[in-house]
């Protein structure tokens, strides 16, 4: 045969080498469905304990608006009145503000005010859950947790007595509590008092009678909070943050949100009254050096009136006394401005290697040089703010001492600019006082030194009044200073985020089918062996002829008899049905039987194979062509001296006398024996008596079925073929490499003019290759099978 173009429908596949791939691995997958069943209540079952008994995790959230100056939202932050006053508070970036709540140094304070370094859970029978508040019958209270340096596990226990037994190390390390008492264990200070709210909502927690403390470390505690926070502005155009912290108790979560927002607008208000407090001071210094001046003026008048006897000067030198007061009070406006542009210009230049808070800008005329020193004040804050949590060589506070050295530079140049200006306006005003003053000369000269010396008083009196007024209005600042965030959201619990019991056990569902069909997929994908029919049908062009079921081991090895119907007797015959439609027109006489190694089942193969044709009343002869390992003779029970190697050597010429009858087929079933093992198997096969052996049996019989050893092995069975109409190669089912298909098909490729064909053997001897009942039927309704025992249980 040329070609598999003329194999009959039941030696053909025309399955898609990778559908059929899959198929086969569905098949695979469906046999071992109680593994899957087992996986599936395996993991589910896993996974409702652990929804069961694993400790939630709570989220609570909170939201607060900052008042930001790129975003506007201030909103009710703003009052108007204190716009006017110069009072109100200035917009921040909600990204600073963001760091801010994220710092450690606020999460620490949060740690140590609720005391988040101690953790109270509740023993249970299989877990134990975290309680807060008035969760909890005692309140403890820490005085040094500085001192935890390692994690510490205590227990309490409510006594029949109704005292507390504190547990903290071995069973004779012990003690009895006495509640308000402070106590001291290893350097730990700590005081235990009833807890009022417990005992007001006692609930299913109350019958509670043993709780675990367990103590970390502050840092440590502060390092797990600022994991489990999260900070983030709701939107890019929005100023409102907000504020998500999970924890192992809801209250205890919502608590340390509400914590961190109140501690983090109280730092703010500290922040702003710097500024404020460092005004007023200034303030007060100037007025305490008015307040001198002004007595003394005020002494000198009293004392020239009673010396001179005059009560009060003349309508002419009142008229210039009220001019003078005129010019005085702008006089002493454009100097207290001067002063002040003074005194902030010493501030800035006594501390430019140390920047430090400068006066606030009240009393300022000018706007700008007022937003400036607001501006600059910030950047200080937000420095320190930034050194303290990252450290002064860290580069975001560098960066930000960067920004107050350009702005102080800034502000030096701009006060110099405004004291220009004020130096000019003061001229102008003197000028206007030396034409008044030589007005005042020709006044009598008693009238003149009284308008002098009352002069002097209203300058000073007006000047008091002014900074009176700054120090009131930052007074007034500091009374009313309001942070620049507002609460939006109360902290709120929103309930467990873990475990997420719908998807664990939607995990676990998953990880149930996976794992098992994973595993199978693994070994299909790692498994080498020949599995299947459809696995040699869709990678070896060689047709498959048929399929042999495993049997386990009998007294004969010819399963095939007369009468007999079993698997394996009728597998024989398709075989032998198959093997006439091989070759359209000329039925195979001569059949090689091979295969790749040994242990495949060739030589069962051969035998049973002749013993169906001897069933039809043809003589058959078996030639045992293994002439290295020869194993038929022995399991047939033949014991003969003369055989092939003599015929081929020329050591004898009958075939008769070297020919044995096999018993129980009538003369129609003949076995040529190997024979004496010879030292050069290949030049016999290639010598010329193999040609008169080959025509003297074929006149002889009506089949030959030649036996070889393994092809892989030795080139016994390649020589052979030229003998031969066909050739079977015999597969054995998860035993024989699955590259050897591949072998074949270079084999075809190589020789295509000598028929090659295959037989699976032993299907079926593990039980992952499946059942077989893949004709439509079931083997054990139609073929003869052995009658099982009934076990004792059945009967």
């Amino acid at each position: 045969m040329q070609n598999n173009t003329h194999l009959p429908p039941v030696l053909q596949s025309n399955l898609p080498e990778e559908s059929a791939d899959i198929r086969q691995l569905l098949f695979k997958i469906l046999r071992n469905w109680p593994w899957i069943v087992l996986s599936l209540i395996t993991t589910i079952t896993a996974a409702w304990l652990y929804n069961r008994y694993a400790e939630p995790v709570y989220k609570a959230t909170a939201s607060i608006m900052i008042k930001d100056e790129k975003k506007g939202g201030a909103g009710l932050l703003d009052n108007p009145l204190l716009e006017e006053l110069n009072l109100g508070g200035s917009g921040k970036l909600i990204d600073n503000e963001i760091e801010v709540l994220k710092s450690y140094d606020l999460m620490e304070d949060v740690v140590r005010k609720q005391q988040l370094f101690l953790d109270i859970k509740s023993r249970g029978n299989l877990t134990n859950r975290s309680v807060f508040g008035k969760e909890v019958p005692l309140i403890i209270r820490v005085a040094n947790p500085d001192t935890i340096t390692l994690p510490l596990q205590w227990s309490i226990a409510r006594q029949p007595n109704g005292k507390w037994n504190l547990n903290y190390g071995g069973h004779n390390q012990g003690l009895s509590l006495t509640r308000g008492r402070w106590y001291s264990i290893n350097g730990l200070l700590f005081q235990a008092t009833d807890n009022p709210a417990f005992l007001i909502h006692a609930d299913s927690v109350s019958r509670v009678s043993e709780y675990l403390l367990h103590f970390s470390p502050v840092k440590t505690t502060v390092t797990n909070y600022s994991k489990a926070l999260i900070i983030q502005a709701v939107s890019k155009t929005a100023s409102i943050i907000g504020m998500e912290l999970t924890d192992y108790n809801d209250a205890r979560a919502q608590a340390a949100l509400g914590t961190l927002i109140d501690i983090y607008n109280r730092q703010a208000l500290e922040d702003k009254n710097k500024v404020t407090t460092n005004t007023l001071e200034f303030l007060n210094d100037r007025l305490a050096i008015i307040e001198k001046e002004l007595r003394t003026v005020e002494g000198q008048v009293e004392r020239f009136k009673s010396s001179n006897r005059i009560t009060d000067v003349s309508a002419e030198a009142q008229q210039y006394l009220d001019q003078a007061k005129q010019v005085d009070l702008q006089k002493a406006e454009q100097q207290t401005q001067l002063s002040i542009l003074e005194s902030l210009e010493s501030n800035l230049k006594a501390n430019q290697d140390n920047p430090k808070l400068v006066p606030s800008g009240s009393g300022i005329a000018e706007p700008s040089l007022a937003e400036m020193i607001q501006a600059h004040n910030r950047l200080v804050l937000e420095k320190e703010r930034q050194a303290e949590r990252l450290g002064p060589k860290n580069p975001i506070p560098v960066d930000l001492g960067n920004q107050i050295v350009n702005l102080r530079a800034s502000l030096l140049a701009n006060i110099g600019n405004l004291k220009q200006a004020y130096r000019i306006a003061l001229n102008d005003i003197t000028s206007k006082d030396a034409e008044l003053n030589a007005r005042i000369r020709n006044i009598p000269q008693i009238q003149k030194n009284l308008v002098q010396i009352q002069r002097d008083q209203s300058v000073k009196e007006q000047l008091y009044f002014l900074l009176l007024q700054k120090r009131e209005e930052s007074a007034i600042t500091l009374a009313s200073t309001t942070p620049d965030s507002r609460s939006i959201e109360k902290p709120r619990g929103t309930g467990i985020v873990s475990p997420k019991k719908a998807l664990i056990l939607a995990i676990a569902f998953l990880l149930g089918l996976l794992i098992p069909v994973g595993i199978i997929y693994l070994i299909n994908y790692f498994n080498n062996k020949i599995e299947s029919k459809d696995e040699v049908e869709q990678k070896c062009k060689a047709p498959v002829l048929g399929e042999i079921s495993y049997v386990k081991k009998d007294a004969s090895p010819i399963v095939v008899q007369k009468g007999s119907r079993s698997i394996v007797a009728e597998q024989f015959r398709v075989i032998r049905t198959n093997i006439s439609f091989a070759r359209p027109g000329h039925s195979p006489r001569i059949i090689l039987v091979t295969s790749h190694r040994p242990e495949e089942g060739k030589s069962f193969t051969s035998l049973n194979l002749a013993a169906s044709y001897a069933l039809l009343n043809k003589k058959v002869v078996v030639l045992e062509f293994d002439l290295r390992k020869p194993r038929l003779s022995a399991a047939l029970n033949i014991h003969s001296e003369a055989g092939i190697s003599n015929y081929l050597a020329g050591s004898t010429s009958a075939i008769d006398d070297i020919l044995h009858e096999v018993p129980g087929f009538e003369q129609r079933f003949w076995l040529l024996p190997t024979g004496p093992i010879p030292p050069n198997p290949a030049e016999l096969i290639l010598g010329d008596n193999m040609k008169q052996l080959m025509e003297q049996l074929n006149k002889k019989f009506d089949y030959i079925i030649l036996d070889t050893p393994p092809y892989g092995l030795v080139t016994d069975s390649s020589l052979l073929g030229a003998h031969a109409d066909i050739s079977i190669v015999v597969l054995r089912q998860g035993f024989t490499f699955n590259w050897v298909l591949q072998e074949l098909n270079k084999k075809l490729t190589d020789n295509p003019a000598q028929p090659l064909y295959t037989v699976i053997n032993r299907v079926g001897e593990k039980k992952q290759y499946g059942s077989y009942k893949r004709y439509g039927y079931g083997y054990s309704e139609y073929f003869d099978t052995p009658v099982k025992k009934k076990n004792w249980w059945r009967k």
